[in-house]
C-alpha cells in the first residue's frame, strides 16, 4: 500500500479492482493511521460503493491508472499538473515550487516573486530559480466529490471536501516509486494490458508510468 504523509495526516492509495476495464481504487486519508472521514456518511447503497474500505474513497477509472503518470509528469517536469477520471469522484492536483492558488499566503509569495523577477531584469545573470531539490516542498491537494457522500444524487461542479498535504520531492518521489510497483503488479494479475488490447485494438499503449 503506497502511504504519502505531511507528520500525522497521510493518505493511502489502494487498487481493489478491475472490472468491465475499469480500474477501481480506495483512497484513504488518516490522521495518525485513522481514518478521518466519518464511515456513516460515506455512499453504500449499491455493491460498488458498498466495496469502499472504512473510511475510504471509492473511485474509478477508464482503462488505466491516471496517478502514476501525474506523479512522473510533475516530477519530471516540476511544473503543476492535476489528474480527473472520467466520472469525476476525485480530482488530484500537484504544485510543485508554488502553494495552492488563493489560500493567505499565495499572495506575499507572489509579490516576493514579482520582486524576485524585476531583479532577474535588473541582472541577467542573476538566475533567482533553482533546479529541483530533494526538499522542495510540493502541494499535494486532493478533492473529494459529494457524490461520494450518502443521499447525493449527482455529481457536482467541485462541491466537496479537500485534503492538503505538502511532502518534501523526496517523499513524493518514494510515494511515486511505491505506487508504481503496485501499479505495475496489480495491472499483471488482472491483466489489464490484454483487455485494453482487446478493447482498443493491438496497438494500444498503455500511459508512461
Amino acid at each position: 500500500m503506497a502511504v504519502i504523509r505531511d507528520g500525522d495526516l497521510s493518505l493511502d492509495v489502494r487498487y481493489v479492482g478491475f472490472e468491465a476495464g475499469w480500474v477501481s481504487y480506495n483512497i484513504c486519508p488518516r490522521w495518525r493511521g485513522e481514518p478521518v472521514l466519518n464511515d456513516k456518511i460515506l455512499k453504500r447503497e449499491s455493491s460498488y460503493w458498498a466495496a469502499r474500505g472504512v473510511g475510504a474513497i471509492r473511485a474509478n477509472e477508464d482503462l488505466e491508472c491516471g496517478i502514476v503518470p501525474l506523479l512522473r509528469r510533475v516530477l519530471e517536469r516540476n511544473e503543476a499538473d492535476y489528474w480527473e477520471p472520467l466520472e469525476p469522484d476525485v480530482l488530484l492536483a500537484l504544485y510543485p515550487n508554488e502553494d495552492f492558488p488563493f489560500l493567505p499566503w499565495k499572495c506575499r509569495i507572489a509579490a516576493v516573486g514579482r520582486e524576485q523577477q524585476e531583479a532577474s531584469k535588473a541582472c541577467p545573470s542573476q538566475d533567482v530559480r533553482h533546479d529541483p531539490h530533494p526538499d522542495d516542498l510540493i502541494e499535494f491537494i486532493l478533492c473529494v466529490n459529494v457524490y461520494n457522500f450518502a443521499g447525493a444524487e449527482c455529481y457536482t461542479g467541485g462541491s466537496g471536501v479537500c485534503f492538503r498535504l505538502v511532502p518534501s520531492r523526496a517523499e513524493l518521489q518514494i510515494f511515486y516509486e511505491e505506487l508504481k510497483r503496485e501499479y505495475l503488479a496489480f495491472r499483471e494479475t488482472w491483466k489489464i494490458q490484454e483487455s485494453n488490447e482487446a478493447e482498443c485494438g493491438p496497438d494500444y499503449q498503455p500511459p508512461l508510468f
